[in-house]
């Protein structure tokens, strides 16, 4: 406990520092989670489970504790994690669709906001703990829901699907109601960390991250404004982000240091995204490695 004769606004200050300490020495401990490839085609999709992506936070559950995908701890009310299980799951803390920005602000905060987090479910897809390949792993999510008993907790539905015409008809009625994509999981895989082919996106654009590194003035009606970002990728590529820059945007761009996500069509031989184009600024946590 901080002791009480500190002022309200340096309490809040320390707390947030004393909480990314711990944070930080316990995050050595948390397991290598896995990471999705863009989805190929031509697969045989009898041998995978598919669910829709969903747009937010992802979430760790150690058995005590919430964590992000890169180790920093997430500080949920202590009313939302209450009586769920010791299993080690994973899930997405979504506040609904087309609502990321809600579901990463809430999911920031280092003194939870009780009215934002009652918005929030976990969405459980994976259960990292648990032995076995991913379709044995699945009554481990059922069971995880049963247990909590809270209507915030839910297994995410999985589903096969027949052929690639329906698994493309699906992706486009899911986006078509706000969604962002389906994710494609291997049923025999076991639980490995980093990108493999055992898990797979589905969506109509790729996206990915990149930091700013610097604001090219703009020229013509951009003229005292920002007419692009200088951003940089985990792997070092550089390039300027103008289109989907909104208004808003230009006069107040992400500083210098921000992760952003863009979206583009594809890569150049070069390895520079094609049509790249700004989308939203990334605060949840710096991104990995593509």
């Amino acid at each position: 406990m901080l002791p009480t004769h500190i002022p309200p606004r340096l309490r809040y200050w320390l707390f947030g520092l004393l909480l990314l300490i711990v944070s930080a020495a316990q995050a050595a401990d948390r397991p290598a989670l896995w990471l999705a490839q863009k989805y190929p085609g031509g697969l045989d999709l009898q041998q995978y489970w598919v669910s829709e992506k969903y747009d937010g936070v992802r979430g760790y559950w150690d058995g005590t504790a919430l964590w992000t995908r890169q180790g920093e701890r997430i500080a949920p009310p202590a009313w939302f994690t209450t009586g769920w299980p010791a299993t080690p799951v994973e899930g997405e803390l979504w506040a609904g669709r087309g609502r990321f920005a809600d579901a990463q602000s809430t999911a920031r905060k280092v003194v939870p906001a009780d009215a934002e987090w009652r918005r929030i479910r976990f969405m459980l897809f994976d259960a990292p703990a648990t032995p076995g390949p991913f379709g044995a792993r699945l009554p481990a999510l059922a069971q995880f829901e049963k247990a909590a008993n809270q209507p915030w907790v839910q297994a995410a539905p999985q589903w096969k699907e027949t052929s690639e015409a329906s698994l493309l008809k699906r992706m486009a009625r899911v986006v078509k109601e706000g969604g962002e994509g389906l994710m494609l999981h291997k049923a025999s895989a076991p639980y490995r960390s980093g990108r493999g082919d055992d898990v797979l996106k589905l969506k109509p654009q790729d996206d990915a991250e990149a930091q700013v590194i610097g604001h090219i003035p703009g020229k013509g009606k951009y003229a005292g404004q920002t007419g692009a970002l200088l951003v940089r990728t985990t792997t070092g590529l550089e390039f300027r982000l103008g289109s989907g820059l909104k208004d808003a945007d230009r006069l107040h761009p992400p500083v210098t240091g921000t992760w952003v996500t863009y979206r583009y069509r594809g890569l150049h031989d070069s390895g520079l995204p094609r049509f790249a184009s700004y989308w939203r600024v990334r605060e949840d946590a710096t991104p990995v490695a593509p």
